[in-house]
């Protein structure tokens, strides 16, 4: 019979995981415990209170998950199929063409925790991808499953930075499977920080989330915008530009999650079906969707602005 990580390997891949580690769990580092601080300090994270709570718990994983000494993170490649025509049309950001990724990810992390008590017994768990206080990426930097970017998202070597990260904190010790941590591959190219529109990337390694259009047109709910319409390049929900010009998302792969999929009539809209919108068309076409958190007024909201 293979061994419990063995098992939780074949069964990621199963899954449709890009990329795994395994690797112990552990208190944060002081000095991540005081940057963090130090940009929550400098209010660069506006209106996102949620990010100033539960300090402890974001820093601790067995506050999280009593008696926690593993930890699984995984990537989940969201890049369409299918783009969304750029011409004549609005955008919104590739990560919320299809279902929300907090439903899909989290179904598939429970599932293989599910499986594994089958074969092996019981043991305490909890899956996470976004929805706790959890720092995602510095778990999947240890575990080798990439580097922190300039844009200051996490960039895998193979598969650039178009996924999703989730983990599975357990109870009980698993084989270390964490690859060698990446080596920073940004050098001296500066695309993003060039390419943001914003500015919201005003130093290399470093956001005022604040200026992000993900921000603007998520977040923030005046009907009054930071940026200027024209800054918003289109984008009516989230933001790609950053993603789109890194030379590690030259060649992207497409997703392989029938969830992810857009709703068809998705890439048939252009910027007068956008702008004459029905709040019925909008729930069946979203339906599901990471969308759905603006809502309808929110959508409505940022065209009108952007539309100026």
């Amino acid at each position: 019979m293979p061994s419990l990580s063995h098992f939780i390997k074949k069964e990621i891949k199963d899954a449709g995981f890009l990329d795994y580690s395994i690797h112990q769990a552990h208190a944060l580092p002081k000095e991540l415990q005081e940057a963090y601080q130090h940009w929550i300090d400098q209010g660069f994270h506006g209106k996102m209170k949620y990010l100033e709570n539960h300090m402890d718990l974001r820093f601790n994983p067995e506050l999280l998950l009593p008696g926690c000494k593993s930890i699984i993170t995984v990537l989940l490649n969201y890049y369409p199929k299918e783009k969304i025509t750029i011409n004549d049309n609005y955008r919104i950001a590739k990560y919320a063409y299809g279902k929300d990724y907090h439903e899909v990810l989290k179904g598939k992390l429970n599932r293989i925790a599910e499986k594994c008590q089958e074969h092996f017994g019981s043991f305490g768990y909890r899956a996470f991808t976004d929805s706790a206080p959890i720092p995602d990426r510095y778990w999947a930097k240890i575990g080798g499953l990439g580097w922190i970017g300039k844009n200051t998202l996490l960039i895998h070597q193979s598969h650039g930075s178009f996924f999703f990260i989730g983990h599975l904190f357990l109870d009980i010790t698993l084989e270390d499977t964490s690859n060698p941590i990446q080596t920073d591959q940004c050098l001296d190219c500066n695309k993003c920080l060039q390419a943001c529109p914003t500015q919201a990337l005003f130093a290399p390694y470093r956001m005022d989330a604040t200026k992000c259009l993900s921000y603007q047109t998520i977040e923030n709910k005046d009907a009054i915008k930071g940026p200027p319409p024209k800054k918003f390049r289109n984008f009516i929900y989230g933001c790609d530009i950053c993603q789109d010009i890194c030379p590690f998302n030259k060649s992207p792969q497409a997703h392989q999650t029938k969830e992810f999929e857009a709703h068809p009539d998705l890439y048939l809209m252009n910027k007068k079906d956008w702008e004459t919108l029905e709040p019925m068309k909008f729930g069946e076409i979203f339906r599901g969707s990471a969308v759905k958190r603006v809502k309808y007024k929110g959508l409505k909201q940022n065209i009108n602005w952007i539309k100026k």
